[in-house]
């Protein structure tokens, strides 16, 4: 439904729960990067364990886990009792015949045989990210305890199992960071210097009929909408191409790195293959960078939650 509270036309995307919940998530996950990515790659961000000292930065890690696990749980209930009651429906979230048209669609106005498909509350794409988002934390939840259970219940040097667990674990959550890092982009960065609604939960129509038009026009109630063309910054795009290209290179590394390293009797392979692209050989630099950059889109995305959410409460608090 509209309202009328923030500007002259806006519709509500997401509730307060929502909001609460991505909030949460992202704030878990980014802090769980932040510390893991030390305990995984220290000569190149061992000053964060420096800073922090190494116990404290296991205890936030393992802290962020249990946040991120009980969010998880607690959404997982609420979304079933939506589906339950009806305050929710699949269509927002699960694959169906209108999104094999939309993206038949979208196919045909990228190659010019078509007009731009209307798209509803959540795009084919926006879908396809929630479960893949889904998977990877799902993923990373199962090694991370599996890793703290084999932590426990052991005092000796790691065996095959928890290397393996541990592989796994840092590989998908550098390609988790990649995705993130791009879901950043697309849906908050874009628009510039932040997006808003993933705090207040309200769009612009104006913006709602240029992304999710169909959604606009059923909220609304009319086919007749103020749709005004965006544009984006050049030198932004330019940036964002040149840090997945960054990120990409660092994540080909924890490939070698990880997949390719000798398992604890067996040979070396990654200096048979490609004994200069780890990151102590001549891309160390390129590794050092990324990984440091990596680690300060962690600390800026934390931070700008957190200014969202005050700014959240502070209207809030004017409005009462």
């Amino acid at each position: 439904m509209s309202t009328e509270t923030r500007t002259q036309a806006t519709l509500e995307r997401f509730n307060s729960v929502q909001v609460y919940v991505h909030a949460l998530l992202a704030i878990s996950i980014f802090v769980l990067w932040l510390t893991g990515l030390p305990l995984t790659f220290y000569e190149p961000l061992g000053w964060l364990i420096e800073v922090f000292g190494y116990a404290n930065v296991i205890d936030i890690h393992i802290a962020a886990g249990v946040v991120l696990i009980a969010t998880m749980l607690y959404y997982g209930a609420y979304l079933a009792l939506g589906l339950a009651t009806g305050a929710s429906t699949w269509k927002h979230f699960m694959f169906g015949i209108d999104d094999i048209y939309e993206v038949i669609a979208q196919l045909k106005w990228l190659v010019g045989l078509g007009p731009e498909p209307e798209s509803g509350k959540y795009t084919f794409l926006q879908k396809a990210e929630i479960w893949i988002i889904a998977f990877e934390v799902g993923v990373m939840i199962g090694t991370g305890l599996l890793l703290w259970l084999l932590g426990m219940a052991q005092s000796t040097s790691p065996n095959l199992p928890m290397l393996i667990t541990r592989d796994v674990h840092a590989i998908v959550a550098v390609t988790m960071l990649m995705g993130v890092t791009f879901h950043l982009f697309m849906t908050h960065v874009k628009e510039f210097p932040m997006d808003g609604s993933m705090f207040h939960g309200r769009v612009d129509v104006g913006r709602a009929c240029n992304e999710w038009q169909q959604w606009a026009k059923d909220s609304i109630g009319t086919t007749t909408l103020p749709c005004e063309e965006s544009t984006h910054s050049t030198i932004l795009t330019s940036g964002m191409v040149l840090t997945m290209l960054l990120f990409f290179i660092v994540w080909t590394g924890v490939i070698l790195q990880y997949v390719f390293s000798p398992l604890p009797t067996g040979p070396s392979l990654t200096q048979s293959i490609a004994p200069n692209t780890l990151p102590g050989g001549t891309l160390g630099l390129v590794y050092f960078v990324g990984l440091n950059l990596a680690a300060l889109v962690c600390i800026a995305s934390v931070a700008a939650i957190g200014y969202g959410l005050y700014v959240r409460f502070a209207e809030r608090s004017v409005v009462r």
